[in-house]
């Protein structure tokens, strides 16, 4: 039987066959590729793999490379997630992105500096850790379980993240946690030092808040409804009367979605540079007018098909002297108006009603205006005991508006709905409300400023959508009017002040503070705060300098603000003055962490915290939806992990995480990335093979051949490309490139080309393609090394069997290499082999005479540097061997234009190389492989 003598590699059949009654005898005289390394593996092999080289290799390479790589190290501050759950494929996206930036600097021969981190405190994990229906517990017991859950979800976590090959030092002293005694201890000391500096205060101020959670939230904890239904309701309030209308009642119209917040109404705010119109109401008394906004006019007739007759105009100025009547308390009879700015004609009627407990705007004024702020909202969104009567102990938001609507009725010119996007609470999924309390706030409008100007040096990545994500984040930090830090619940971090019981006021200070600090890590737990009193709590010298008795001192019972946890692990994780070369987050965080961590650096020590940001998008199915159980459409990492095995996740996550805001998961797209991460195992097989392990290598190139020129040129290439892409974070492109090398420079052109010598060749050449070849696999380990860990690891103990892992290598191409000639002649060899590929049909081309005329002296140049002899064939030129032909005659006089014809030949091949053709003296194998025989005996 024929025995065919093959190596595949990208679907291409490499094959040597000799004949039928030489079989042996020249078989085994062939250089065929040999490895042990599998062309591919069962899962249950894969899984073993993977877990031995987390324990072997990938597992140990940060450690290695903190001591061997060189400083400065380039610092990833890892923002940290929740500590409440199992991981999904946005948690895959975050952590393998990150991980695919550290290993490309570690590749170039850079030290990282990464820890990874946890947020351990706040809502989500109180209420996983309590249950679903769980009655309210005390503070220690609350926190108890919320830690104990805390702890299980970060061990959980900790070991899928291991398992995807993240670089890190995944011990218990190595990662961070927002519970650790150390990392709360920085936070009380950041947190006074903000507060002596007055840069943290407390006040009554109005903040989202949530009945459902009964705490306030800040910006990044809402969601948006965008289908709810508020009322959409115009009032009238009663004028104490304009001068030039005696005998007729004057109305100011006013429109709100929430007549809740009515009975807190203090005043009315106009623009005093609107023009506002005295209109008559079609269907009213003509003895009443009423006060609106000129321009709009027209929008109120169309929402309220009622018909405004005007009788006169005014200017908002005009205003400025009047008062209202209550519509609700009847006591208070003179209300003020206001000029304000956040009055427009936009929308509404150019008058709003203000309620101070209620509106940031609404608040401003009462600050400019020394209005005091009533509140009749407690904090389960229920009106309290000092409101009207009718409301007392009703919830605002379901009972309030009716009840308010019902009893103003006459009052009420026009009611309908408005379905409009409403925050809500982002974990309850309730509705918020905007409610005055005392909180603890961080001063922002001291801050903005600087923190604009820091935001101005810092990169922003993916570099396409720079302008948008820096106008984002801008957008952000202004708009926002104050960062309330404090929360009413029990899990988390206390703001670790005493209040006087007489008058409320704050008693801190810093020895206070030193002495939390020294208890917290002596007890190893913040909780001592809620079981001990304030006379355990406090020592008698730290009372005396507060000058109070323990008896005249409450603790406050708020914690700090996840984000003001979150947002400060820039102290704690890069010490002293670090900066972190990267934040690398889903867009989101631009309301969020990147917000919070901005503010608090700049706050402590007047810079950002990043040097670049890198914002990537978030999952979704193939139709666009966000993944859901209620969908039926969620895909876990661990699903993807089992099936294809660690590499394929992360060759997805590469492919799909950088250049759009929504990455598509689709089982479509995890096949394709598995079939491409196959096609390059196949590469590095067959490298592996040709190689034949691990060796001393020559410090130049042993055989100048033009392909073997050329292949080492284009590494010079393909290693500045692949790393000024890396720089750039543009993953996907990393990917493209590489699987282009592989598929075309490495398999199409070179190995294709090569493979008579490499098979068949004198030991001078097989020593050229080994140099060649060899740092042709160092280099695509290099590239592929931050994608694909384990894949690289792995073909690597087969080539070094000394037991070296690729980590602790640094490979670098040689200045050398860059041959602009060698690519010239290969490229123009290459332009010819295409024009035959394309006559040549089916025919075995070892078989064909060519016969080539150039058109310019340049062309004939290049081609007489593979065949130096004109007007004659020739069968053993490198040109014979890139055209892959039997012959070739390379014409020296000049044509107009370049032509290539073609002559088959029917020769006997040689039944060793199945090259060269046999003349009649030879009667098996070439006077080429003869003299090769012959030299190994």
């Amino acid at each position: 039987m024929l025995r065919i003598i093959h190596f595949r590699l990208n679907k291409r059949l490499y094959s040597v066959k000799p004949a039928k009654n030489n079989i042996k005898k020249y078989t085994e005289t062939i250089n065929l590729p040999k490895t042990k390394f599998p062309t591919r593996l069962t899962a249950a092999k894969r899984e073993e793999l993977e877990r031995r080289l987390l324990n072997d290799t990938i597992g140990i390479s940060y450690k290695y490379q903190e001591h061997h790589k060189k400083a400065p190290a380039f610092i990833l501050h890892d923002g940290p997630p929740y500590a409440n759950g199992d991981l999904h494929m946005g948690h895959a996206v975050n952590k393998i992105l990150k991980d695919i930036t550290l290993r490309q600097h570690v590749a170039r021969g850079q030290q990282v500096n990464y820890i990874p981190g946890w947020d351990c405190h706040g809502l989500p994990i109180e209420l996983k850790a309590m249950g679903a229906g769980a009655k309210e517990k005390n503070a220690l017991d609350i926190r108890q379980k919320s830690r104990a859950f805390a702890l299980d979800a970060i061990e959980s976590q900790k070991e899928e993240f291991s398992s995807w090959g993240i670089l890190a030092n995944w011990k218990q002293n190595r990662i961070y946690m927002t519970f650790k005694p150390e990392f709360i201890a920085n936070q009380l000391k950041m947190f006074y030092d903000l507060y002596e500096r007055g840069l943290v205060y407390r006040d009554l101020k109005p903040v989202y808040w949530s009945p459902s959670s009964r705490t306030a939230l800040a910006e990044a904890e809402l969601e948006y409804d965008a289908n709810f239904v508020s009322p959409s309701v115009y009032l009238r309030f009663a004028l104490n009367g304009l001068p030039t209308y005696n005998g007729k009642q004057i109305y100011a119209l006013v429109w709100t979605t929430t007549p809740w917040t009515l009975p807190s109404n203090q005043a009315i705010c106009y623009n005093a540079s609107l023009k506002y119109s005295l209109v008559h109401l079609s269907g009213r008394s003509a003895n009443e007018l009423y006060v609106i906004a000129t321009a709009l006019i027209k929008d109120f007739q169309e929402a309220t098909h009622l018909s405004c007759e005007i009788v006169d105009n005014m200017s908002g100025a005009s205003l400025a002297e009047c008062t209202y009547k209550h519509p609700i308390d009847s006591e208070q009879s003179a209300l003020p108006f206001f000029a304000a700015s956040h009055v427009q004609d936009t929308k509404g009627t150019g008058l709003v009603h203000t309620a101070p407990a209620h509106g940031p705007e609404d608040f401003l004024v009462s600050l400019k205006e020394q209005l005091q702020v009533k509140s009749y909202v407690d904090e389960a969104g229920v009106y309290t005991q000092d409101a009207p009567h009718f409301l007392r102990g009703l919830p605002v938001l379901t009972q309030g508006d009716k009840l308010v609507l019902q009893h103003i009725g006459e009052d009420v010119v026009h009611a309908s709905k408005l379905e409009h996007a409403y925050p809500i609470d982002w974990r309850t999924k309730q509705p918020v409300i905007i409610r005055a309390s005392e909180q603890w706030f961080i001063n922002t409008d001291k801050l903005k400023a600087r923190a604009a100007a820091a935001l101005e040096q810092v990169e922003i990545y993916p570099r396409t959508n720079a302008e948008a994500s820096k106008k984002a984040i801008m957008t952000q930090l202004y708009k926002r009017p104050y960062w309330c830090i404090s929360r009413q619940r029990a899990w988390g971090v206390p703001i670790p002040v005493l209040y006087r019981k007489d008058n409320g006021k704050v008693a801190l200070n810093g020895s206070l503070i030193d002495h939390l600090c020294s208890t917290l890590c002596s007890e190893g737990s913040i909780d001592f705060w809620w079981s001990k009193s304030v006379e355990e709590l406090v020592p008698a010298n730290i009372l005396s300098q507060l000058q109070c008795e323990a008896q005249d001192l409450v603790k406050g019972s708020d914690i700090f603000d996840i984000w003001f946890d979150s947002g400060s692990t820039w102290s704690a994780v890069l010490k002293d003055k670090q900066v972190a070369d990267l934040y690398l987050e889903g867009y989101d965080q631009f309301t969020g962490w990147f917000q919070s961590s901005l503010l608090t650096s700049i706050a402590a020590r007047d810079c950002a915290p990043y040097k670049a940001l890198f914002v990537h998008g978030f999952t979704v199915d193939e139709k666009g939806h966000k993944m859901s159980k209620s969908l039926g459409n969620v895909i876990s990492p661990k699903q993807i992990t089992k099936k294809y095995g660690t590499d394929v996740l992360r060759w997805w996550v590469a492919s799909h995480g950088t250049q759009n805001m929504s990455i598509t998961v689709s089982e479509k797209l995890l096949q394709q990335a598995a079939e491409n991460l196959s096609k390059v195992r196949g590469t590095l097989r067959y490298l592996n093979g040709a190689i034949e392990g691990k060796t001393e290598l020559p410090h130049t190139l042993p055989d100048a051949s033009y392909l073997n020129r050329y292949l080492l040129n284009c590494l010079v290439g393909f290693e500045a490309e692949i790393e000024k892409l890396y720089a750039a974070y543009e993953y996907n492109r990393v990917v493209a490139v590489i699987q282009n090398f592989v598929t075309n420079q490495i398999s199409a052109i070179y190995v294709h080309l090569i493979k008579d010598r490499l098979y068949c060749g004198s030991s001078s050449e097989l020593k050229g393609i080994h140099y060649t070849l060899t740092h042709c696999y160092r280099q695509l380990c290099k590239a592929l090394w931050p994608l694909a860990p384990f894949l690289v690891e792995e073909s690597w103990s087969y080539y070094d069997q000394t037991g070296g892992a690729f980590h602790q290598q640094t490979v670098k191409s040689h200045s050398e290499w860059v041959d602009s000639k060698a690519l010239d002649v290969v490229n123009a060899a290459l332009d010819i082999k295409r024009v035959i590929n394309q006559q040549a049909g089916d025919v075995n081309t070892w078989h064909l005479a060519v016969s080539i005329s150039c058109d310019s002296p340049d062309k004939l140049a290049l081609l007489q540097t593979l065949q130096t002899k004109l007007n004659k064939p020739v069968r053993d030129s490198e040109l014979c061997e890139l055209l892959q032909v039997g012959s070739a005659l390379v014409k020296a006089e000049l044509n107009a234009k370049s032509s290539v014809s073609l002559k088959t030949v029917h020769s006997t091949l040689c039944q060793r190389c199945r090259r060269y053709s046999l003349d009649e003296e030879q009667q098996e194998i070439c006077m080429r492989c003869s003299n090769i025989l012959n030299a190994k005996h």
